[in-house]
């Protein structure tokens, strides 16, 4: 263990100098790091809640790829039937329930266009399925059906497309840096730094812009389309204004030309009226098609439909020859304008809704950013100041791992161009206090040691060996808790489960290994004779304090207090953020306290439904929550907020917008659901580790006290009212890692000593194992409570709730671990291995002890 030759120094040092250099960039302007070689210019880049900007989750519908499949088959099947000397007569098609159907004329024929559509259908991925069924019914009648393999496999595809067209449509609005990535098999997650009013920016991603030209059919009977009802052959599509057609227009199904065979699209003005319109240009194939089309149905009308609406259905007067066409539907310069860039951008496959989103302004992530560098800088001098005090020379060496462990992770995180989000800063000071943890572990242990006998080198050496078995162990079911986060978060949770998961990695390489390299060298330049640590001792040593004793109580308390949370959880109920009941929040920044039940009343004038209003912790600001607006109409959201910000200035002088964000039902209840689930896996998952890495009375003990910290958790919440959004259950799942921590260390204590002390009884076994860890729970709890207390005053109302969330889930931990986990292993029948003893009072009555090894 304290064995270092020189090339192990060197490969530690320059592994943290990577990393170390790597954080740097970080830190630079753009214009310094822009100079740089491509390899260092990796950053962390800042979320939006940081940077300010606008957040939008797209959702795909997709239905549209099944029916533009059979849409797309009906074509081929028409022309594949329609080939060659000898051609197949058939009956008109028709679609139901994404069945495409049709008749053939002879019924001899029907085998011969059965050869001819096969071909058509392809293989669906890896599948071993096609992407269509071919079936004949009655003799005559052929059923073409898409699989469910074949859609999953179309659906995939449509949404890289529209991944990509996403992506071309914001670089064409001259947007800088967007971020647009999958998320989910239909969804799609677009950032945009420095955006406030993201309205356009939706009325541009959520139009198809799925441009067709079909002949409008002159036979329809008003009547019938009144009645839904359309000749066989065409369909119905509505007007996109009103028009002397009426509400709806009938038109041929086939699709003449398409926006697919555009090469060109701009803005313009018409000659005649000067009215706003789009110019369009064909390529070769497209206006082929067009100058076919139009000289073949002079004096009829064509419909240019865009995403199933009919725009404008003239009258065609002569061919149009030159590939060239005017989109004219009571346009305005902008509409125009985006209309163009959506045809230039190319369609969607898929209709995109807006079902989450988020506006920050970028004072708000200015004000986020400087709240949290306080916090952390804060943070760090108290937990350093109080190691130092604690552990003297071992603090000073916990000290500098926890500040290169710090740089080390902005530096891994630069790598994967990782982003950084106001709950990461949040991880960032919840590393500072569980970094020191592992170094606490060791240097109790290393001190326990020599209080038994050893010599200082031995007592170093095993305090490293022992106590990095069980920080292995803790941090395994500390990242269990981090990956679920990951896995089922969303937005900033993923952006606080990153930097906790990277966190855990690079504190056990600096803490363990970093802090060793430093012993060995002190150890070789010093040749010690004594272990000294600082002039603080919180828990004196020798502390001999009774637990077991007063289980019952604690077990009563404990059942009392839970029960409570429970009914008052029920009773009260959770005061739900707009994450979990979908609506729409506001923030709003006001130069003094405002009234509440003015505010209230300048919001329920505008008439916008049911207000609910909260004062944050900062009594400046006030949370507004108002429900999901009925229309479809992307742009009413931010109709609403403007309203609201316009009434609050003007009644409220000085009145500032902090932020928005709106979540739909849908999105709400799969929030809710993850985060539940979240929650139970993580007891579960870390319950089983504990069942299989120990006996099973530890597993069920370890669920029990973890179960007893979320409910008392969320009864605080309930309580309070305080408001319960993503970024507690976030808190809640930490707590669970943290408690877990603490537990395992308690554990794996009383495991050494079923095996050390083989005839002590299990009670005193109990009693001398939590008072040996004693000095590391309190430590440990102390240092991450002086790190929370740095973020709860310093770091701003937004992480208030978080912050209160993780202190309390400490205390409670802390409790559990001590008073409730280790006694309860007593009721649950766990036995010390089997030897003849007798039950005598106090801790070391009847130890066996084992004395300390005479080698080296």
């Amino acid at each position: 263990m304290l064995d270092f030759p020189r090339w192990k120094i060197w490969a530690i040092i320059l592994t943290l100098l990577v990393g170390c250099f790597y954080a740097v960039p970080s830190f630079l302007p753009e214009r310094v790091t822009a100079q740089f070689p491509k390899v260092l210019q990796a950053k962390v880049n800042l979320g939006l809640d940081l940077a300010g900007g606008s957040y939008l989750l797209l959702e795909a519908n997709t239905d549209d790829v099944a029916k533009q499949r059979v849409a797309l088959m009906e074509e081929q099947i028409r022309t594949e039937l329609r080939r060659g000397d000898t051609r197949i007569a058939i009956g008109d098609m028709s679609v139901k329930d994404r069945e495409l159907s049709f008749m053939v004329r002879e019924p001899s024929q029907v085998d011969a266009a059965v050869e001819r559509i096969r071909p058509l259908t392809q293989g669906a991925g890896m599948t071993g399925q096609r992407d269509f069924n071919v079936e004949v019914r009655d003799g005559k009648t052929i059923v073409v059906t898409p699989t469910s393999a074949g859609l999953s496999s179309a659906v995939e595809s449509a949404m890289q497309v529209a991944t990509e067209v996403i992506r071309k449509r914001i670089d064409e609005m001259g947007t800088r840096e967007p971020t647009v990535i999958r998320e989910g098999a239909n969804r799609i997650v677009v950032q945009v730094p420095g955006l406030q009013d993201p309205s356009a920016l939706k009325a541009l991603l959520g139009q198809t812009a799925k441009l067709e030209f079909k002949l409008v059919d002159m036979t329809a009977n008003p009547a019938d389309l009144a009645r839904g009802v359309a000749p066989i052959g065409s369909e119905i599509v509505p007007n996109a204004d009103n028009s002397a057609d009426g509400p709806f227009l009938a038109v041929k199904r086939q699709v003449m030309v398409s926006g697919d065979e555009l090469i060109d699209a701009q803005q313009g003005y018409d000659q005649q009226s000067n009215a706003p319109v789009v110019n369009i240009r064909f390529n070769g194939t497209g206006a082929n098609k067009f100058a076919r089309v139009t000289q073949q149905n002079v004096n009829k009308r064509f419909a240019m439909i865009l995403d199933g609406k009919v725009l404008s259905a003239p009258n065609i007067n002569e061919p149009i020859l030159g590939g060239s066409a005017q989109i004219s539907g009571n346009f305005t310069v902008e509409s125009a304008n985006q209309l163009a860039i959506a045809l230039r951008s190319g369609k969607l496959p898929v209709s995109l809704k807006v079902v989450q989103e988020s506006t920050v302004s970028p004072e708000l992530g200015a004000d986020s950013i400087k709240a949290g560098i306080t916090a952390s800088i804060i943070a760090v001098i108290a937990v350093a100041i109080f190691m130092f005090l604690v552990y003297g020379r071992w603090g000073f060496y916990a000290n500098l791992a926890v500040t290169i462990n710090v740089l080390v992770i902005l530096g891994v995180m630069g790598l994967l161009n990782a982003t950084l989000t106001l709950p990461g800063i949040a991880g960032f000071v919840l590393t500072i206090g569980t970094a020191v943890d592992a170094n606490v572990l060791i240097y109790e242990r290393i001190n326990e040691e020599r209080h038994r006998g050893r010599s200082v080198v031995q007592s170093i050496e095993y305090g490293y060996k022992e106590a990095s078995r069980t920080i292995f162990e803790a941090n395994v079911t500390h990242a269990i808790a981090g990956f679920i986060m990951l896995v089922l978060g969303s937005g900033p949770i993923k952006g606080f489960a990153i930097v906790l998961i990277i966190g855990i990695a690079t504190s056990v390489f600096t803490a363990v290994t970093f802090t060793r390299m430093l012993a060995v060298q002190w150890l070789r330049r010093k040749r010690p004779t004594e272990v000294r640590m600082g002039p603080v001792r919180i828990v004196p040593d020798g502390t001999n304090i009774g637990f077991v004793r007063i289980r019952h109580l604690c077990f009563v308390v404990t059942g009392l207090l839970t029960i409570a949370a429970v009914f008052v959880t029920f009773q009260r109920g959770l005061n739900l953020g707009v994450d979990f009941v979908g609506g729409v929040s506001i923030e709003e920044r006001f130069a003094s306290p405002p009234p509440i039940d003015k505010v209230r009343e300048t919001v329920n004038g505008l008439g916008l439904g049911e207000t609910a209003l909260q004062q944050l912790a900062d009594k400046n600001v006030v949370s507004i929550r108002l429900p999901l607006p009925d229309t479809a109409d992307e742009g009413t959201t931010n109709t609403i907020v403007e309203k609201v910000k316009t009434a609050l200035a003007a009644e409220f002088p000085g009145a500032t917008f902090s932020n928005y964000s709106t979540v739909s039902g849908k999105v709400s209840g799969e929030l809710i659901r993850n985060g539940v689930l979240a929650v139970f896996l993580a007891i579960i998952g870390i319950a089983i580790f504990s069942w299989l890495r120990y006996e099973w009375q530890f597993g069920v003990s370890t669920a029990v006290s973890i179960l007893h910290d979320v409910l008392i958790t969320v009864g605080f919440f309930a309580f309070t009212q305080m408001v319960f959004d993503l970024n507690i259950v976030a808190a809640v799942l930490t707590i669970v890692g943290y408690s877990i921590n603490d537990k395992m260390v308690i554990d794996d204590r009383i495991r050494e000593n079923m095996r050390k002390y083989r005839k002590m009884d299990m009670k005193s076994l109990i009693d001398l194992s939590v008072n040996e860890t004693l000095p590391r729970t309190i430590m440990t709890s102390v240092t991450i409570l002086l790190a929370l207390g740095a973020l709860l005053i310093f770091g701003g109302h937004v992480l208030r709730g978080f912050t209160a969330a993780m202190m309390l889930g400490v205390v409670v931990g802390t409790y559990s671990s001590v008073y409730v986990s280790s006694s309860l292993l007593i009721t649950l029948g766990l036995k010390p291995n089997p030897a003849e003893r007798k039950v005598t009072k106090g801790i070391t009555a009847n130890a066996e002890r084992v004395g300390p090894r005479t080698e080296g």
